[in-house]
Order: C-alpha cells, then structure tokens, then sequence
C-alpha cells in the first residue's frame, strides 16, 4: 500500500474510533479511489457501516476486500462476526472456518466464536469439541466455565431423551 494510502486508511480508522463514522467513510473513500483493491480501506469501510447498522452494506465491504486479498483474516472474522449477528449461522460458520484454516498459529479466539456459531446452529456436541481444542490450545478458566455448561446443556437433552 502507498504511503498516501496508508495515511488515509489510518485517517478513517482514527475517526472510527471516535465514532466519527461519516467522516472514516470519506477517508476509505480516498483511499479507495486511490486503489480500488485497498483490502484495508474496503474492510475498515465494512467496519464502519457495520457501526452505523447497515449490515449488508458491511457485508459487501468485506467481499470486496476479500476479493482483493482472500486471505485477508481481518476481513473474514469481520464478515463472520456480521452473518452471525444476523443469524446466518452457516455461512459465519464457513468465514470462521476459513480463518482457522489460513491461520499459521490457531487463535482461541476464533475457535471460541466458531463455537458460538455451532451453538447458534444447534450443534452442541461439535461446540464442545471445538471448546475443548480452543482449552488444549490456551486453558482458562472461563473456557472451563463454558465447557462445562457444553457438557450440562448436553447432559440435560440425553436425560429429557431418555423420559420421553
């Protein structure tokens, strides 16, 4: 990225942590015109709709990042992070995947929100497993906390089973 660029990528990301929204958007903006495939500026640009709410505007953003760099990670987890607040369970699933798998060194968190994505699916057992790799990785005990309510969750379905 030219240093131009740079500096009106650092410009817009500077205003979004103001929560100068419409103002990051103009500085992406420059940097777009500048280069059209700036990774950085269409996933700093998803960003910062995401924050004003408009979710697929967010969500085009990053296919366009991804389109420039498709291993962009950032944009990925962004984009996975969207669909899962929008409920589109599958499809946050496949951007998390996607990132665990690009990853050179597995970061927990990404394993904790690909649980929360097979949770959101109703895949309990593979949540726990992907739990239990994330604790092998890096253990605490807030993921402890969250295994064990795995296991009590799927402890409690196996016995209403068994009554009906």
């Amino acid at each position: 990225m030219k240093s131009k660029e740079k500096i009106m990528v650092h410009k817009g990301i500077d205003r979004i942590k103001r929560n100068q929204l419409e103002e990051g958007l103009e500085f992406f903006d420059k940097a777009l015109e500048m280069n059209p495939l700036n990774a950085d500026a269409w996933n700093n640009r998803g960003v910062a709709l995401f924050k004003m709410g408009k979710l697929d505007d967010a969500l085009k953003c990053y296919d366009k990042a991804l389109k420039a760099d498709h291993e962009n990670l950032d944009s990925l987890r962004n984009k996975g992070f969207v669909l899962r607040s929008m409920q589109r369970f599958e499809e946050a699933l496949e951007c998390y995947e996607q990132v665990i798998a690009l990853e050179a060194v597995l970061d927990v968190s990404d394993l904790r929100n690909k649980a929360t994505v097979q949770v959101g699916l109703g895949r309990l057992e593979d949540a726990l497993n992907t739990l239990m790799d994330a604790a092998i990785i890096s253990p605490s005990m807030q993921l402890e906390m969250e295994i064990d309510v795995l296991r009590k969750a799927l402890l409690d379905m196996a016995m209403r089973t068994e009554n009906i």
